[in-house]
């Protein structure tokens, strides 16, 4: 059996550092059934926690100096508190970042020592990233004596990846890794950080298929797509100025004034409504123990990532459409932020 990431941190930091950690934290990934791209609009999310994560061992040091090793990069960087100066390499600096913003809310930062591991695939959408910020910032305020809610941590995570990373990013990855448990769905709403855990109904199994295609949430359109859907609120509050967020629309009232907005615009916000009406019905199925039409509901979800989001590609399209009609599978679409990265499956468990 291999060993977890919480032991493998654990002991080399014993072996290394010739003495015990303070304690470990641990963040787990994330599939995402439901509500692709609500996170950063305020909007609903079903999403199901993974066995797989980062762990983070850690401790405090007598000096102000802060050694990060990263076991699975094989590397060690060491700096000194308050001197928070990029390296290039995104591991370091991702830490440095956590560190820096936990100083910028007036917190002291001492020396520490970090010994990071993941079990976690990078660039395959399953919010590795994510999992690393958030055990990275809970191992840092429990060493100085700060417990953080979900909602904080959250908040702390997409502010590092805006920061330090230049990604736009929303709240539902490190939420869903601060309240994850494994065998459940998590329905969280973004816009108020309240969540619900739901049982997994009888004789699923929920998977991640890998589409080959590897990507850097940098590197792809993701920030202009928080761009077109802001230009496409902007629009509708100059005749709806009451509305806050896209989500806080009706499929029925979206139809009224879509033909109002320029197409790409129309095309951007039809996705958010409509998936957030799917997460919605996605509940309901949950509940009612409705395997196929959470299925149904995927697939849907997934064609209109690729006709009014844009974030598949014609092979990835193929591949969801061919095991949409695959024996025993009940729904399958692309999950994280897109253009690559990991499918979720919804199969039946005796298939």
């Amino acid at each position: 059996m291999a060993m977890s990431p919480r032991t493998r941190a654990d002991l080399f930091f014993g072996s290394r550092l010739k003495r015990e950690p303070v304690g470990v934290t641990f963040a787990p990934g994330r599939l995402v059934l439901l509500g692709e791209h609500l996170d950063h609009q305020g909007g609903p999310v079903l999403a199901v926690p993974l066995t797989e994560g980062v762990a983070v061992a850690y401790g405090v040091r007598p000096d102000t100096r802060i050694s990060v090793w990263s076991l699975n990069a094989k590397a060690k960087d060491l700096f000194v508190s308050g001197e928070w100066v990029k390296t290039g390499r995104r591991w370091s600096d991702m830490a440095k970042g956590a560190c820096a913003h936990v100083a910028s809310r007036g917190y002291r930062v001492p020396g520490l020592d970090l010994v990071v591991y993941g079990d976690l695939a990078t660039g395959e959408g399953l919010a590795s990233s994510a999992a690393y910020l958030t055990a990275l910032l809970q191992a840092i305020y429990t060493a100085i004596g700060e417990h953080p809610t979900p909602r904080r941590i959250a908040l702390d995570v997409a502010a590092v990846e805006r920061e330090w990373a230049g990604v736009a990013c929303g709240t539902m990855d490190p939420y869903i890794a601060c309240v994850g448990e494994p065998d459940t769905i998590v329905m969280l709403d973004c816009a108020n950080h309240t969540h619900e855990e739901l049982p997994m109904p009888e004789g699923i199994l929920i998977e991640s298929e890998d589409t080959g295609i590897k990507r850097s949430l940098a590197a792809t359109p993701y920030n202009v797509r928080r761009r077109e859907l802001a230009a496409a609120l902007a629009l509708i509050k100059q005749t709806h100025p009451e509305l806050e967020r896209l989500p806080d629309l009706s499929v029925k009232q979206f139809e009224a004034l879509e033909h109002d907005l320029p197409e790409l615009e129309r095309k951007r916000a039809r996705h958010v409504v409509t998936e957030t009406a799917r997460v919605h019905a996605g509940v309901d199925a949950i509940r009612k123990g409705d395997r196929e039409g959470l299925g149904v509901l995927m697939l849907q979800g997934h064609r209109s990532l690729s006709a009014d989001f844009e974030s598949t590609l014609p092979e990835i399209d193929d591949l969801v459409e061919a095991l949409n009609h695959a024996q025993g599978v009940l729904g399958a679409r692309l999950q994280g932020a897109g253009w690559g990265g990991r499918l979720v499956v919804l199969r039946e468990a005796d298939a």
